[in-house]
């Protein structure tokens, strides 16, 4: 069976953990001697680079016509698709061309217009997405957009959608642009989830959150398949590291952006009275954006000295970081499709202090292998916190409870590819 994998943007980028999963299951699959292709996209320049990475063909698309990767496509003659980005693009070409495409769902932002599943209240949303639901959300992600909404908003959902077209064909004006086109990108982002509805052999969602907003926007749930992530698991056994002196190491790992709570997580910790604790943050910016929301938080908090700002750690120096620390927190605000931070930190015998946000629940038990609290809420954080400060003798009989729920990666691709075959034969049967 030959698999085409389509990697979230460029195949060599860690910086989300999209990018860093799809790298993790293609190297699994080349240890497991699956035939494989992968395309990695790329914005700069135009064309088609094949190149060769550890004995695969791997091709940079930059910039190209739909016809000229279809056309592609077409030669490599793939059984099966696995699309992790250009997702609608992919179930169009998998049409026209007569093979299943699997997609996963990497964020919320494959309904979500504004990207994260976190309405404009910074409340997990569970509505479908729709003119009116979703304009207040992407008018807020756009500088100065609240200020507009209230004009905006009066606006017929046709003739908001026209203004956008004629932008379209003018110079871009900082502000003006993004605002009078967000209606436009509203429907745009509709009509592709509307092609994948329509296109998508299988859906993976790795949590069961994320397949009940799937279904609440369309998605058939036949279609819709739960699998959670699988991670490489540590090559040594590691356990809970000894608490000298009832001093507690927090840590977080991943993006330093808004969506993921660092702000309530800091506001939280900062309120602790206790000096024998220390909160380690992992993880950098990778955008303009999220590098002024790092640069705030760093001069807010700069005169607390318990909290330690590492940077970025490429994902194989991620176990070594934190071994020597006790307690994961994992507090996003939006919905959280998976965690493989939160995978990572149980695989290593830690605990997880994690806000219910979609993927955490499919991974602590609360209270057994971590703990969980709402999101966005300072004072349950913070009252959470207190409470594992004080019975901190509690935590080693706990740390190796979390390893059990962990899917090594190898279990994982081969799940993968037994649903690819499965898919392989309903298709071959529906032919005959």
């Amino acid at each position: 069976m030959k698999i085409l994998q389509v990697a979230s943007g460029n195949f060599f980028s860690t910086y989300g953990g999209g990018q860093v999963y799809m790298k993790n299951i293609v190297d699994e699959m080349i240890r497991q001697q699956r035939s494989l292709i992968v395309f990695s996209f790329l914005d700069n320049s135009n064309g088609i680079e094949k190149k060769n990475y550890k004995g695969i063909d791997l091709y940079e698309i930059k910039n190209v016509e739909r016809n000229e990767l279809q056309q592609l496509i077409q030669a490599i003659r793939p059984d099966i698709i696995h699309a992790h980005s250009q997702k609608a693009l992919m179930c169009t070409i998998g049409q026209a061309l007569h093979i299943p495409v699997i997609i996963t769902a990497h964020h919320g932002g494959i309904v979500c217009p504004a990207g994260a599943l976190l309405n404009f209240k910074d409340e997990i949303c569970n509505v479908s997405a729709s003119h009116t639901n979703c304009l207040p959300c992407v008018l807020r992600n756009t500088r100065s957009g609240m200020y507009w909404y209230p004009f905006m908003k009066q606006l017929a959902m046709e003739q908001y959608i026209s203004l956008g077209e004629k932008l379209k064909t003018k110079p871009f004006i900082p502000f003006i642009t993004p605002i009078g086109q967000a209606a436009l990108f509203i429907n745009c982002k509709q009509k592709e989830w509307q092609n994948i509805v329509e296109g998508c052999t299988r859906m993976i969602a790795p949590c069961h959150a994320i397949k009940e907003a799937m279904m609440h926007n369309g998605l058939d749930e036949k279609k819709i398949i739960v699998i959670p992530h699988g991670i490489p698991l540590p090559v040594n056994a590691y356990s809970l590291s000894s608490i000298e002196n009832g001093r507690i190491r927090f840590f977080y790992v991943g993006r330093i952006c808004y969506v993921k709570g660092i702000h309530v997580l800091l506001q939280a910790f900062s309120r602790l009275a206790e000096d024998n604790v220390e909160l380690h943050l992992i993880g950098g910016a990778g955008n303009k954006g999220e590098y002024r929301y790092m640069a705030q938080l760093q001069r807010k908090y700069k005169k607390d000295s318990r909290i330690i700002w590492h940077g970025k750690v490429e994902p194989e120096y991620v176990f070594n970081e934190i071994k020597d620390m006790h307690v994961s927190v994992a507090v996003s605000i939006c919905m959280e499709i998976f965690g493989l931070n939160i995978a990572e930190a149980l695989a290593m015998g830690k605990l997880v202090l994690a806000t219910r946000c979609g993927g955490a629940e499919m991974q602590i038990e609360d209270g057994v292998n971590g703990w969980l609290v709402s999101p966005n809420n300072v004072k349950a954080l913070k009252t959470k916190m207190e409470d594992i400060i004080s019975n901190v003798s509690v935590i080693p009989s706990m740390g190796m409870a979390g390893r059990k729920s962990v899917i090594s990666i190898e279990e994982h691709c081969k799940t993968l590819v037994n649903l690819y075959k499965r898919v392989n034969c309903e298709k071959e049967e529906t032919s005959h």
